[in-house]
């Protein structure tokens, strides 16, 4: 019998059937889970700081994987508590956003840092009210305005045929398998294939991506929050990642040596007691990152068998 076409029909996106896609791309690779493994990940936060157990009702909410996130698209991990995406069309739309929303982010956490590193000052925004002076506000209007104007042409996702004639990477995606958000067949430098130029290479860049704009988005998020409350810039409140070493206060240097020095050495502890916890414990190879082959976990295997 013929394989039943992939998804709920209510996107023009049609992709090859499932038993064509590549296999390294490890899609669908949570399909057979009954717990998502966001809630794993929970659970194992709740086991090791108890403090934290009074939010294990919210938790169990996040128990049940969710029928449409299966493992397959980029920065999956089964969490959908409020249920927003019940359709493919939805679930696009979604992917599209979050990917629109952490390139923004990105590239809004490099603005705000060298806007800060220029003035001294606190960056624009809407708390402070300094993004409603005449120059930012048409510096805002206007990019808005120019990316309104570019989703407009692209966006939203049940508009993209996302056939492979439609563009190199449309192409690689449709051989590769699942629908792809993001995509503007645009890159120069080619790094969409330095992890490898195959669907798990091009998966993994995804992770990677989503994964850098979710920490962005957080990140410019609790800037704007701590300003706010201190008014102090984010660059002078964490110097050691803004600016040059004599600006730290390291050790005992600068006018703010002794915080420095308590900072900088907490840092590089942290730094280096996850680095270790990765290397020895969590580690998989990025490329092949949660297909559970034990011969691709590394340092872990090695440790064990010495």
């Amino acid at each position: 019998a013929a394989e039943a076409p992939y998804g709920d029909g209510t996107t023009s996106f049609a992709p090859r059937p499932v038993a064509q896609w590549a296999e390294v791309g490890a899609f669908q690779k949570y399909k057979n889970l009954e717990d998502s493994i966001a809630y794993g990940w929970m659970k194992q936060r709740l086991a090791e700081f108890p403090a934290l157990a009074a939010l294990e009702p919210q938790v169990e909410k996040c128990k049940t994987r969710p029928a449409m996130l299966d493992g397959t698209h980029a920065g999956d991990y089964g969490f959908d508590p409020l249920g927003y995406a019940t359709t493919d069309e939805l679930l696009y739309f979604y992917m599209e956003s979050e990917v629109k929303h952490s390139r923004l982010a990105m590239i809004g956490a490099l603005g705000w840092i060298a806007a800060e590193l220029n003035s001294g000052e606190v960056a624009p925004n809407l708390l402070n009210g300094h993004l409603f002076e005449l120059p930012n506000l048409a510096a805002t209007v206007l990019v808005f305005g120019l990316w309104s104007w570019n989703e407009h042409l692209q966006y939203p996702a049940q508009y993209l045929e996302h056939t492979p004639n439609s563009g190199r990477y449309n192409y690689l995606h449709y051989e590769d398998g699942p629908y792809v958000a993001g995509n503007y067949d645009f890159d120069p430098l080619n790094f969409y294939s330095a992890l490898g130029d195959d669907a798990a290479g091009r998966r993994s860049m995804r992770d990677l991506e989503l994964a850098h704009g979710r920490t962005a988005m957080m990140g410019l998020t609790s800037w704007v929050l701590f300003e706010a409350v201190t008014g102090v810039p984010i660059t002078s409140a964490a110097a050691i990642f803004f600016k040059p070493f004599w600006a730290w206060g390291l050790p005992f240097l600068g006018e703010n040596g002794f915080i420095g020095t308590i900072e900088f050495a907490a840092i590089v502890g942290a730094l280096g007691y996850k680095a270790y916890d990765v290397v020895a414990n969590d580690w998989d190879s990025i490329k092949y990152m949660g297909d559970n082959d034990p011969k691709m976990k590394g340092f872990k295997v090695w440790l064990d068998q010495k």
